[in-house]
Parts: structure tokens; sequence; C-alpha cells
């Protein structure tokens, strides 16, 4: 079950075309990569046109079915923070 988080108005917005974009690349996604490679999917597949808030990383990782600990999660951000590829808004 994908974590509860308080989303922005424009996540908000952005949500519902993710959430389709990710049913429809759902056979795309590295499910047998590392999680920090997974992440980095992520990142260019729905971030190219402006970086994906944690919150919208989060849920899309969920949403692939990324099932994995907090701090495994936490560490990938952090990886993403430092790479420039999050909105941290």
């Amino acid at each position: 079950m994908p974590p509860r988080v308080r989303l922005s108005t424009e996540d908000t917005q952005r949500l519902p075309a993710l959430l389709a974009a990710a049913h429809a690349r759902n056979l795309e996604f590295p499910s047998e990569a590392e999680p920090e490679a997974q992440l980095a999917w992520l990142c260019r597949a729905y971030g190219a046109e402006r970086p994906l808030s944690v919150n919208l990383l989060t849920l899309l990782l969920f949403e692939h079915g990324a099932h994995r600990s907090a701090e495994t999660v936490e560490r990938q951000l952090e990886a993403a923070r430092r790479a420039g590829l999050l909105d941290d808004k």
C-alpha cells in the first residue's frame, strides 16, 4: 500500500496524468534493476519536463510495485537530491 502523503496543489494536478502514464509504461519499468537505477528511470521517464516532488516520486515507486523499506527509499531519494533530480518544494 502506498504511503499517505500530503500533495501540493501542483502535485495534485499532475498526479492523474502521472498515474495514467505509469499504467501505460508499467512494462518498461526496470523492476530487476538496483533501487537507485529504478529511481533514476522514474526521474527520466516522468520528470523530464519538470522535476518530480519527493511525494510524487514516492507514489510512482509504489505504483510500479517497487516495494522496499523506508530506509532504502530514503537513501534513493537522497541520491536523487544530490543529482538534482528532485524538486523539494
